[in-house]
Parts: structure tokens; C-alpha cells; sequence
């Protein structure tokens, strides 16, 4: 059984509009950082940083490609779930 903190922690991870942006991103993909940095308009530090609060959780892997690091979500079911929340947001807006 997986304790609150755990869970607490697992939500903040993901908790920040950068990460959120980065996961969909990544989402089906295997990006390097530069890629992902790119796509997403932002300095490599600042994408760098970001993804590692996500690999700190496990929420993705990390891989080397030559000099490159690169990164995909560890599971499917952490889109689900932002997935889910974005409709349970949309439906608490059209109360």
C-alpha cells in the first residue's frame, strides 16, 4: 500500500503547468532535452530542471542517446489521469 506522502508527492511532481506541458509533449515520444526544450519554447536549464523533478518521482525514464539525454513517461496511466482531470475541469466549468 502506498502511504499519503507518496501520493502528496507524486502530485506535485506533476503540479506545475511546465511539467504538464512537458508530459504532453513527450507523451507516445522519446525526446531529448533539446527537443523537448524547443517544442516547448523554453531554455535548456529551466527544461533540464523540470525534468528532473518528473525522473526524481519516476514518472519518466531517462535514456542516453550518443551524447543526448532523452526521456519517456514510465507509464501510460499518469496521461490517463491528467486526461481525466482535464475533464473533470471542464465539466466543473459548465456548472
Amino acid at each position: 500500500m502506498v502511504d499519503e506522502q507518496s501520493v502528496a508527492d507524486f502530485f506535485k511532481a506533476i503540479g506545475h503547468p511546465t511539467r504538464i506541458s512537458i508530459l504532453k509533449t513527450i507523451y507516445n515520444k522519446n525526446l531529448c532535452v533539446n527537443d523537448i526544450s524547443g517544442e516547448l519554447n523554453l531554455n535548456q536549464p529551466n527544461t533540464s530542471q523540470h525534468l528532473s523533478i518528473l525522473k526524481e518521482k519516476r514518472i519518466l525514464k531517462k535514456t542516453k542517446m550518443g551524447n543526448e539525454v532523452c526521456y519517456k513517461i514510465r507509464d501510460d496511466a499518469i496521461m490517463n489521469l491528467i486526461d481525466k482531470a482535464e475533464k473533470i475541469i471542464g465539466t466543473i466549468d459548465q456548472e
